[in-house]
């Protein structure tokens, strides 16, 4: 998630995002909104990523993936979950159970893969250059 990792960097780093979103009008494309959301399973910050479009009025994830970041030294991105509301999908790859943290390790993989790509196709489409015209940047 280097394009995501650079925009949130471009806007004030993890602190920053913990304010206040990132919301990136982008046309033709749907809107980029990057969040906080708290600390995951394991104890790291959680970051939401997702595409919204409206249908009947409503704000639907196409998709969102939620990630844990170790911010120390080079962030490491790990999806926790996966949305794709127009197709219902909700996939849980890491929770919290008892304490205990437990993974799916072959929808994380397939979600690492998926985000790679994704985080690839945003650069692709300009969502970095975007970013630039969106307040806050360092």
């Amino acid at each position: 998630m280097k394009t995501v990792e650079r925009i949130i960097e471009m806007h004030g780093g993890l602190d920053a995002l913990k304010a206040e979103p990132i919301r990136i009008e982008n046309p033709p494309y749907m809107r980029l909104v990057i969040e906080y959301v708290g600390m995951g399973p394991r104890g790291l910050p959680m970051v939401s990523v997702a595409h919204y479009h409206e249908q009947n009025g409503d704000a639907m994830r196409d998709p969102e993936i939620v990630f844990e970041i170790d911010p120390q030294g080079q962030m490491e991105w790990g999806p926790v979950e996966y949305w794709q509301d127009n197709l219902e999908i909700h996939q849980v790859a890491v929770w919290l159970e008892n304490g205990t943290a437990y993974i799916k390790p072959r929808l994380v993989k397939d979600l690492k893969l998926f985000a790679r790509t994704w985080d690839r196709r945003l650069r692709e489409q300009g969502f970095v250059n975007a970013a630039q015209s969106v307040g806050k940047l360092v």
